[in-house]
């Protein structure tokens, strides 16, 4: 997001045109180049991919067996709030705004990292035991019926 909110003030600070304009006239264009917009999209693609496998490792190596769909439940739930969040913003999302709502979304990421460092922080240590976790006797009450079932 600091990327964003770098490349949009450069815009708009290049852009002949006042920054209310600069988004719906073709004369207001800055002379940046296209690409740079790939950038932003990059990170926020590595990002994504990062939380997405973290959030599947998490689900199938460390919680138990019985307890893998609740553990990715909460993660997409975790997901659907940042989603509402970002609807939230979409106010932000016009000229001459744009570098606000990069802003705001900057500091919501940094504020929403360093909580989850502070919360996380000593799970490397607990790795092994993590890993050690064994297999649960517990496969539910459903399981249970249909092996009596068929005795």
């Amino acid at each position: 997001m600091i990327s964003s909110t770098v490349m949009q003030y450069y815009i708009y600070k290049m852009s002949p045109c006042p920054n209310t304009s600069v988004a719906g006239n073709a004369e207001c264009k800055a002379d940046i180049n296209v690409w740079v917009q790939a950038v932003p999209y990059c990170l926020i693609a590595f990002s994504e991919i990062f939380a997405s496998i973290t959030g599947l490792e998490y689900a199938f190596s460390k919680a138990p067996e019985n307890m893998r769909g609740l553990v990715m439940g909460v993660n997409l739930l975790q997901t659907a709030f940042s989603a509402a969040l970002g609807q939230a913003l979409v106010p932000l999302s016009a000229d001459p705004l744009l570098v606000w709502n990069y802003v705001v979304v900057a500091i919501l990421a940094a504020a929403g990292g360093v909580g989850f460092w502070f919360t996380w922080r000593g799970l490397d240590k607990r790795e092994d035991e993590l890993n050690m976790i064994g297999k649960t006797k517990y496969k539910g009450r459903g399981s249970a019926l249909k092996e009596e079932e068929r005795v």
